[in-house]
């Protein structure tokens, strides 16, 4: 995202465990926000695991936006979720991120928004793997290639 803005506030309940704070985060954490009734979000989820079992020094946590725990409880039974759960309950999350489509993803590298996709994203793509893990270490900011893969992404 151009000038890397902050990231928004995210402090949550999560499904099962212990409340989440982006602000206590460090590195790389991708910030997925869903629904269980999404297509989209529901065919998108198995490669976003596969990303988060691929690159385990990227945090992963999962935003479901303003549905009842016994439903993505339910959601989850049959499939392990590939990151904590945080529940959005009011969609105050979601709107502070400025969330107009699900799914929506943003990477946040210490404390700054560096990447962000609206709609699926493309998880098993070598691309997204190395925009991602070339923050790792640099400060949140992409490189030169990141920034090509970046406007791509994006149109």
């Amino acid at each position: 995202m151009a000038g890397q803005p902050l990231a928004p506030a995210l402090r949550l309940e999560a499904l099962d465990g212990p409340a989440f704070d982006l602000a206590q985060s460090h590195g790389v954490t991708v910030v997925h926000f869903f629904a269980t009734w999404c297509a989209p979000c529901r065919t998108e989820l198995p490669a976003l695991a596969r990303f988060a079992a691929r690159t385990p020094q990227v945090s992963v946590v999962l935003v479901d936006v303003a549905e009842v725990p016994a439903r993505v409880r339910r959601f989850f039974a049959d499939q392990p979720a590939p990151g904590p759960v945080l529940m959005d309950l009011d969609r105050a999350a979601a709107r502070a991120f400025g969330v107009s489509l699900l799914p929506a993803s943003f990477v946040v590298a210490e404390g700054r928004i560096a990447l962000a996709a609206e709609g699926e994203a493309a998880w098993d793509s070598p691309d997204t793997h190395t925009a991602i893990t070339g923050l790792l270490g640099a400060g949140g900011r992409p490189g030169p290639a990141d920034n090509n893969q970046e406007s791509q992404e994006e149109q």
